[in-house]
């Protein structure tokens, strides 16, 4: 039977139809309404020079390096020369509080060598041997850190 007019036909309709279609605008209303309100979200700045292996900054030994993952997929390059070798201890020192920082340690051809979610690595290095060090946020997480590389006293 046809409905005669259409606020008829609209009673006609499983309820869980209008439901779903109210569930559905609701999210998407809130999902635009959230992402541009968002802290800093108009005041980004996009930080190219570390954001790969070729803009890898250079960092010595024993030196304090301040760095900041700024949004979830922000990821900080540092390059390290292992001088005489040995054994190196890897810290992240979190400034922020927000910070859950991860740290995953690449040979000079930048193959994966060791992966940590964590602040702390340690890495057995070759003599005379470039080594990146990539330090990123886990799950998403933002915040000011510095980095430290220290060498201990007897290579092996």
């Amino acid at each position: 039977m046809a409905a005669k007019n259409w606020f008829a036909g609209i009673r006609t309709i499983d309820v869980r139809l209008i439901a779903a279609a109210g569930a559905a605008l609701l999210l998407i209303g809130g999902v635009m309404w959230t992402i541009p309100t968002t802290p800093d979200s108009n005041s980004f700045t996009f930080d190219p020079p570390r954001r790969d292996f070729s803009g890898a900054r250079a960092i010595e030994i024993n030196k304090p390096v301040q760095g900041k993952i700024v949004d979830g997929s922000d990821i900080d390059y540092y390059r390290i020369s292992s001088g005489a070798g040995g054994r190196f201890y890897i810290h992240v020192r979190n400034e922020s509080g927000t910070l859950a920082p991860a740290l995953d340690i690449y040979d000079a051809t930048k193959k994966l060598i060791d992966e940590k979610l964590g602040p702390d690595d340690e890495l057995v290095a070759q003599p005379n041997t470039i080594y990146y060090i990539q330090v990123s946020g886990q799950r998403n997480t933002t915040g000011q850190y510095t980095l430290t590389v220290k060498q201990s006293a007897d290579p092996l």
